[in-house]
C-alpha cells in the first residue's frame, strides 16, 4: 500500500505506515490515523510544520486535460477552519492542483501532490456533512450512477470509509480548537438541552473564545445522551464530563445557559459563575407582559383559530390567495404562533393586521364558523405592535447575528427602557397602555440590576462602541471603571515586565484618577519614598524586617494602581468606535497600545449574550436525527454535528 501511494504522493518522504491504520510523522513523531488516503498527512504538514514545508499551488500535466473540472473545489479542512476563526496554510484550492514543498533542512524541493480519488473524497465528505446527508447515499443507485456519470473513475467509497474520513477530520478541527484554547487564557461556555424526533434528551454546550487574530471564535465542546428519567444529577455529569474532558473548569468567564432551576442549579454545582441568556430573560418578560394584559390576549386567542382554520383548510387557503390578487395585496400565507417564542405572536399579528381585508372577505365567503376580528380590534393590534416594535427589532438582533458579545446587554436594556418611555405618551388606546406598563414593571423587575452584574459592567465597559455611554446610571458607570481599574493592576502585578506603549507624558504620570482606589495617608507617605533608598533588606537583625517588607507592597500596589488607572483613562478617552463596526478590530489595532486591558478584552467579549449559539446546534441537529440515520452511534452523532458547526 506504501509503495501505491508514494505513485500518487511524495508525502510519504516525512511518514511512515507504523500500523495498518497509523502513520507517524518524521517530524515531530505524532502519530495519525490512516484511512488509506494522505489527506490527514497534507493537513498534519500543512498546519504543523509550515517552517520545514511550504505549499503553492500548480498545474500538473499529467492531470491538464482535467483540471477544469474541479478548480472550483474547495478544500473540506480549509473550510472548516476559516468559518471557526482559525486560520491555516492551507492552498486556497484542491482538485487537480499540484502543491509544492520546500524542504529547508535538506535543501531541495519536494513535490507533493493530492491524488484525484483524496480531491473527490474530501468533496463528497464536505457535501455529506455540509448538507447532513446520511453515510447510506453512496449506497443509493441514483447517487451511485450520477457519479459515474460524472467520473467514471472515481471509486466512491462506502460507509465504513466515509465514517473513517469524517473522524479524521474531527481530529484535524479538535488539534486546532485545542491551539486556540491554548493561546487564550479564558474561555466562555453556553448549554441547551433539546429533544430528538426519536424522543431522547440530549445536552450540547458550545465553547466561546477570543482567537489569535482577536477574532471571535465559536466551537461545539460536544453532545451528551440524558438518560430517559433525566433529573439535575445527570444534567450535572454530562455537563462536567463535557468540560472536563477539555480541562476548561478552572479557564470558563461565565456559563450562560437559560435560567431554569435544573440548569442554574447544575452549573453551581460545577463551581462555574452562570450567566442567564438575555434572550430567554427579555422573552419571558414580553411572554408575562402580553399575557397580563387581557385584552390583547382574546385578540390573540381569536387570531390562532382564524390562522389555523387557514392552516388546517386547504379550501379557505386557496381562496385566501384567490382574495389576496383579487384586492392586488402580496400573496402571503398566515403565520401561527409558537408558545415558546414571542416574537412568532408578533409576526402572527403583523401578518394578519397586514392582511386584515383580504382575510375578511376569504372569511365572508367561506362556510365557517370562525369569528373574524372587527375594526377596533385591528386598531388594538396596531397600537401593540407600535409598542412591541422595539422588542422586536431587539430580539432579532439577538437571533440574526452569530456571535453577540454579552457587552450589549446593558445598552439594549437601557434603549429599550428609553424607548418604551417616549412610546407610553404617545400611546392613545388603554390596551396599548396597559400593554407598555407591563412590559416597564417585567424590565424593571428582571433587568433592574444588569449595571452591578460585573461580568456584564465590564464586557460594556470594554466595548469601544458603548464604554461609559452604555450605563444609565453614572453610579454604576463609576464603579465598573474602578472594577477595570482592579483588574488590571492585578494583571500589571502579575506581569510587570509587559510593554505599555502608552505616551512617556502620561504613563510617567504617577496622578491618581479619580476612579483610583483609596489608600491610608500612612500609605502615601511611604509611597513618596523613591526605591533607590528604600531598603531591600533588612540589617538590624530583623527589627525592620516586616515593616521593610510592607513599604515594597504598598509601593508595588500603588504603582500598579497608578499605572492602570492611566491605561484605563487613556482608553476610555478614545473615540467611541461605531455601532456598526466591530470592536474586536478595535482591539487588534490596540493591542499594543493597551497591552492589560486587551487581555481583560478577550476574557469579557468572549461571553457570549445568549445560549442563541448553542440552540442553533440542536437546530441543525434535526436534519441529522432522521429515519436514515436511526442506527447512527453518538460518537458519528457528534462528530457530524462537529463539522457541520464549523461548515455553517
Amino acid at each position: 500500500m506504501t509503495e501505491f501511494k508514494r505513485a500518487f504522493s511524495l508525502v510519504w518522504d516525512h511518514f511512515t505506515l507504523v500500523t495498518p491504520n497509523k502513520v507517524q510523522c518524521a517530524l515531530c513523531s505524532q502519530r495519525l490515523s490512516f484511512n488509506k488516503n494522505t489527506s490527514a498527512m497534507l493537513r498534519h504538514l500543512r498546519s504543523r510544520h509550515p517552517s520545514e514545508a511550504w505549499y503553492s499551488n500548480s498545474t500538473s500535466g499529467a492531470h491538464s486535460s482535467t483540471s477544469n473540472s474541479t478548480s472550483g473545489v474547495h478544500s473540506f479542512s480549509n473550510s472548516i477552519i476559516s468559518s471557526a476563526g482559525v486560520h491555516s496554510s492551507f492552498s486556497g484550492t484542491t482538485g487537480l492542483n499540484s502543491m509544492f514543498t520546500n524542504n529547508a533542512a535538506a535543501g531541495h524541493h519536494i513535490q507533493v501532490r493530492t491524488t484525484r480519488q483524496e480531491d473527490l473524497d474530501d468533496a463528497l465528505v464536505n457535501m455529506l456533512v455540509k448538507d447532513t446527508q446520511p453515510f447510506s447515499v453512496v449506497e443509493e443507485e441514483g447517487f451511485a450512477a450520477f457519479v459515474q456519470k460524472l467520473d467514471p473513475s472515481y471509486n466512491l467509497p462506502n460507509k465504513q470509509a466515509l465514517k473513517k474520513m469524517v473522524g479524521s477530520r474531527c481530529e484535524f478541527v479538535n488539534d486546532n480548537v485545542v491551539s486556540q484554547m491554548v493561546i487564550s487564557d479564558f474561555v466562555s461556555l453556553t448549554s441547551d438541552m433539546w429533544t430528538s424526533i426519536d424522543k431522547h434528551s440530549y445536552i450540547s454546550v458550545t465553547g466561546h473564545l477570543v482567537a489569535e487574530n482577536a477574532q471571535l471564535s465559536t466551537f461545539l465542546l460536544g453532545i451528551s445522551k440524558l438518560p430517559e428519567n433525566h433529573k439535575v444529577i445527570h444534567i450535572e455529569e454530562a455537563k462536567n464530563q463535557l468540560v472536563a474532558s477539555w480541562g476548561l473548569h478552572s479557564r470558563v468567564a461565565a456559563f450562560v445557559t437559560e435560567n431554569s432551576e435544573n440548569m442554574v442549579a447544575t452549573v453551581q454545582k460545577l463551581g462555574i459563575l452562570q450567566l442567564p441568556s438575555f434572550a430567554h430573560v427579555l422573552n419571558l418578560v414580553i411572554k408575562r407582559s402580553m399575557e397580563a394584559t387581557l385584552e390583547l390576549q382574546d385578540i390573540r386567542s381569536q387570531a390562532r383559530a382564524i390562522v389555523a382554520f387557514f392552516k388546517l383548510n386547504q379550501n379557505a387557503e386557496m381562496r385566501l390567495a384567490e382574495v389576496q390578487g383579487q384586492l392586488g395585496r402580496p400573496e402571503q400565507k398566515l403565520i401561527q404562533e409558537v408558545d415558546s417564542r414571542w416574537n412568532s405572536s408578533f409576526s402572527m399579528l403583523e401578518r394578519i393586521f397586514d392582511q386584515r381585508e383580504s382575510v375578511a372577505a376569504a372569511l365572508s365567503t367561506l362556510d365557517t364558523d370562525i369569528i373574524p376580528l372587527g375594526s377596533a380590534d385591528y386598531e388594538v393590534i396596531h397600537q401593540c405592535l407600535g409598542v412591541l416594535g422595539s422588542f422586536n427589532q431587539a430580539t432579532a438582533e439577538l437571533a440574526s447575528e452569530k456571535r453577540v458579545s454579552a457587552s450589549k446587554v446593558i445598552p439594549l436594556v437601557r434603549m429599550l427602557k428609553i424607548t418604551l418611555e417616549k412610546k407610553h405618551g404617545a400611546i392613545i388606546h388603554p390596551t396599548a397602555t396597559q400593554l407598555a406598563s407591563n412590559l416597564q414593571r417585567e424590565l424593571q423587575t428582571s433587568c433592574s440590576m444588569v449595571e452591578t452584574e460585573p461580568i456584564l459592567a465590564l464586557s460594556a465597559l470594554l466595548d469601544p462602541r458603548f464604554k461609559m455611554l452604555a450605563f444609565g446610571n453614572q453610579g454604576y458607570a463609576q464603579e465598573a471603571v474602578k472594577l477595570l481599574t482592579s483588574e488590571c493592576a492585578s494583571l500589571i502585578r502579575i506581569n510587570p515586565d509587559k510593554d505599555n506603549t502608552l505616551p512617556p507624558s502620561t504613563t510617567g504620570s504617577t496622578t491618581p484618577s479619580p476612579t483610583s482606589p483609596q489608600t491610608s495617608s500612612w500609605a502615601m507617605e511611604t509611597a513618596s519614598v523613591s526605591m533607590a533608598t528604600s531598603p531591600s533588606k533588612s540589617h538590624d537583625g530583623g527589627l525592620w524586617e516586616m515593616f521593610d517588607s510592607k513599604v515594597g507592597e504598598t509601593q508595588s500596589v500603588q504603582s500598579s494602581t497608578a499605572d492602570a488607572a492611566v491605561e484605563v483613562q487613556h482608553y476610555l478617552s478614545d473615540p467611541y468606535l461605531n455601532r456598526v463596526e466591530n470592536p474586536m478590530h478595535y482591539w487588534e489595532k490596540h493591542s499594543k497600545v493597551y497591552p492589560h486591558l486587551f487581555q481583560l478584552a478577550r476574557k469579557y467579549l468572549s461571553v457570549p449574550a445568549s445560549s442563541v449559539p448553542c440552540e442553533r446546534i440542536f437546530t441543525k441537529a434535526g436534519d441529522v436525527f432522521n429515519k436514515k440515520r436511526s442506527c447512527l452511534s453518538m460518537k458519528t452523532i457528534e462528530q457530524i454535528m462537529l463539522l457541520n458547526k464549523g461548515l455553517v
